[in-house]
């Protein structure tokens, strides 16, 4: 028997079946037939690999298997985004920052000390909250008022500079 004759008797007569399958592999119809097609040219190139009367739907699945996950692979490597999701909207720089670090400094510094050294401390210098009430010798829960305070405090101040 020829190739042909094989492809056709014993592979192709399951086309139906594996766009079907297909359709529940992807989720969409034209993947699903992108899938079918590029499962039976694989099949056809590699026809005389195959037995005659051996069981051709498993051979397909495999082959039709291995495409799917190959594909998947490929688009979790190199994802593709919908047009309706990029943002047309030009990008603005700002040239040069509105407060200079000098500026929120002198901000800094119209807070109350007591707010001013603990966030300074949090912020500045990276210290944990148990370690500025150590260095402090403050209890914790006076630490954590203070830098919330210090934080809604400085905010206002901000808020109005700007």
């Amino acid at each position: 028997m020829q190739n042909e004759d094989i492809f056709r008797k014993e592979a192709f007569i399951h086309y139906n079946y594996f766009i079907n399958i297909a359709r529940k592999l992807t989720r969409d119809e034209y993947e699903a037939e992108d899938l079918v097609q590029d499962t039976f040219i694989r099949a056809y190139k590699f026809i005389h690999l195959y037995q005659p009367g051996s069981n051709a739907k498993a051979w397909l699945y495999r082959i039709m298997k291995n495409l799917f996950i190959n594909l998947s692979r490929k688009k979790q490597n190199h994802p593709h985004y919908s047009l309706d999701t990029v943002n047309y909207d030009p990008a603005y720089d700002h040239a040069e920052p509105r407060l200079r670090y000098y500026e929120i400094i002198k901000l800094m510094e119209m807070i109350k000390d007591e707010y001013r050294t603990v966030i300074t401390l949090y912020h500045l210098e990276e210290m944990s909250l148990y370690e500025i009430a150590q260095k402090l010798n403050w209890p914790l829960g006076t630490v954590k008022s203070r830098l919330h305070r210090a934080r809604l405090e400085f905010r206002k101040i901000l808020f109005d500079a700007i």
